[in-house]
């Protein structure tokens, strides 16, 4: 099967790999030959075209000189097809596709070596080049596994210079990576190892996979390994930034607040603390009715910094309603000159929480201010909000624009009702299992909070991937424990959450179950929701990493993708791609068009 794989990777879906793939797979050597005749004085090799008529078709004995007296001297003589010479014609044929044959093995084999400038010289299809190839360097890691080794092959016929970080080649069989490759041998555990792999590189794919499901495997892999990766790309790219002349790197994450800063520590402060009605009075200009209103005595909030240097936001909000709000003023532009916040995506914070939730707020320059609400929970945790989830604090404003901030701030509401009149009747009658003092427990806990914040950074925007994730779908899967599998899906998604904060850009790409079999054939599904149950070929994988290296409706999204299936009511809601994927089409632009971006 892999022989044929790696046929069906150079002759992609031509009907000639279609119809010959099967019977004779690509080797990558050349064809056996029969051994020539030894030329003798009785059969001259030809040197002329003259001696090749002569050699390739015999005269017709029914004709006699009677037909070559009627023919002039200098018109070629009719062909007849029950003359030619079967052997010297076969024999010439096979050679000239031996020579063919030897050229095109080039490509695979592992015991030539080429330049990958003379792979482009081979007459291909024009589709296969890719624009972009010429001054990219992609870094596979995982080259040795099911979609890696087909995506070697796909990355190399489009020109790509290829770099393949891979455990241990020893154990790897000749085939497996062409000598064109680039080969970093180590472990994705090893920072220095990640570190030697991505110089030079602009593109990384992940296609790595822990090889058994005990935890520290998957720790190694599936968790650390990425997060080396993401790390060691990001230095790779500030290294080269630096070298440009530039002071920061276009991926690097671009800072809004870091209380392990003196500066931020003096900026923060509690703005606000009180009811809505209290805040409409003091943006009003009435600030002595927010000052003397009954609620401001009843809600406290105060900021700290606390000896880890993280700004500690807490304080009791006694009144329902009731609002607490600590921020500071953004410098329009960083220390070396660079527009702080122009060209971003999104916001990226560094919190510990309390398992309430908060809000998030962003003014601009002309007043207005755009929130985006989200969850804690206790211990620390990173947050990624897209500016595409702030909403508008009135209707009517204009939409966000990155360039115009001037303010953050973080916001905590008691947004809770408390116990209705009737529930406390209840619990005191006790036709309820909640008591009274269950009650009171879960008021008082909505009164408080308690929220620690380490950073906050804007998230540099840009148009294409930097970094290909390949994860992996949830649903049960044939020969894999629930426990064991489960087990894997959380490390895979803690690799998933270190890309997404990291700042490079990305697409994480979530499979079926991967099946040994030819790619191009059957149409795909691309979904969002952990929601597919087919299967996919390894090699309709490979070929979605190559699309989405340079396809930018694929930047900071995840998908799941697998085979078509049969649809039924539960299944009405699948994004289907109603095609065959190939190179002809560029089927990945409008399967994810349509999905949410930041997931």
């Amino acid at each position: 099967m892999h022989a044929y794989l790696r046929g069906r990777v150079f002759g992609e879906r031509s009907s000639a790999s279609r119809s010959h793939g099967s019977r004779r797979p690509f080797s990558g050597a050349p064809c056996r030959v029969p051994p020539v005749r030894s030329a003798g004085s009785d059969d001259p090799e030809p040197q002329n075209i003259e001696a090749l008529k002569e050699k390739f078709f015999r005269a017709d004995s029914s004709e006699g000189a009677s037909s070559s007296q009627d023919t002039p001297k200098d018109s070629a003589p009719d062909i007849n097809l029950n003359a030619i010479n079967p052997y010297e014609l076969g024999r010439q044929a096979r050679q000239a596709f031996n020579d063919v044959w030897e050229q095109l093995s080039r490509v695979t084999s592992p015991t030539r070596s080429f330049i990958i400038d003379d792979v482009l010289q081979v007459e291909v299809d024009a589709d296969f080049q890719a624009p972009q190839a010429a001054y990219t360097t992609v870094l596979v890691v995982g080259a040795t596994g099911r979609v890696g080794r087909v995506l070697v092959r796909k990355l190399l016929l489009r020109g790509y210079k290829v770099k393949a970080l891979f455990r241990n080649r020893a154990g790897v069989s000749k085939d497996a990576i062409p000598d064109s490759v680039e080969v970093v041998e180590g472990d994705v555990g090893d920072m220095e190892t990640c570190q030697k792999a991505v110089q030079g590189v602009n593109k990384v794919i992940f296609c790595a996979a822990a090889r058994s499901v005990f935890t520290a495997d998957l720790l190694r892999v599936e968790e650390r390994g990425v997060m080396n990766m993401v790390k060691a790309m990001q230095d790779e790219l500030y290294r080269r930034a630096k070298r440009s002349g530039s002071k920061f790197s276009p991926v690097a994450k671009r800072e809004l607040a870091d209380f392990n800063n003196r500066f931020h520590q003096a900026r923060w402060d509690v703005t606000f603390v009180g009811t809505a009605e209290e805040a409409a009075a003091a943006a009003e200009g009435r600030r002595e009715d927010a000052e003397n209103a009954y609620g401001s005595r009843l809600n406290t909030a105060e900021a700290v910094i606390t000896e880890d240097n993280n700004l500690l936001f807490e304080g009791n909000l006694m009144t329902r309603g009731a609002i607490a709000e600590v921020g500071a003023r953004l410098p329009p532009t960083l220390p070396g000159g660079e527009h702080r916040t122009a060209g971003t995506e999104g916001v990226v914070l560094r919190v510990r929480g309390d398992a309430h939730s908060y809000l998030c707020i962003l003014e601009t320059d002309d007043g207005y201010r755009y929130g985006a609400r989200f969850p804690t929970r206790e211990g620390y945790l990173t947050v990624r909000l897209p500016y595409a989830a702030f909403r508008s604090e009135y209707q009517g404003q204009p939409p966000l624009d990155p360039a115009r901030l001037v303010g953050v701030s973080l916001r905590y509401e008691n947004r809770r009702s408390g116990p209705s009149a009737a529930a406390v009747l209840r619990a005191a009658k006790g036709l309820n299992t909640r008591s009274m003092n269950d009650l009171a427990t879960e008021q008082a806990r909505d009164q408080k909070f308690s929220l620690e914040v380490d950073w906050i950074k804007a998230l540099p925007g840009g148009t294409e991937p930097d970094f290909v994730l390949v994860s992996c779908a949830g649903r049960s899967r044939p020969g894999i424990d629930p426990s064991d599998l489960r087990k894997v899906i959380e490390a895979k998604r803690r690799g998933e959450e270190n890309l997404r904060i990291s700042g490079l850009g990305y697409t994480i790409i979530r499979p079926g179950t991967l099946l040994d079999e030819p790619g191009g054939y059957r149409a795909l599904v691309f979904d969002q929701g952990d929601r597919i149950t087919e299967s996919i070929a390894a090699a309709d994988v490979a070929d979605i990493c190559l699309r989405a290296l340079h396809e930018p409706e694929g930047r900071n999204k995840t998908f799941d993708v697998c085979y078509e299936y049969q649809a039924d009511e539960n299944n009405a809601l699948y994004e289907l791609v109603a095609h065959v994927p190939d190179k002809r089409n560029n089927y990945l632009k409008a399967a994810v068009a349509s999905l949410a971006r930041n997931t």
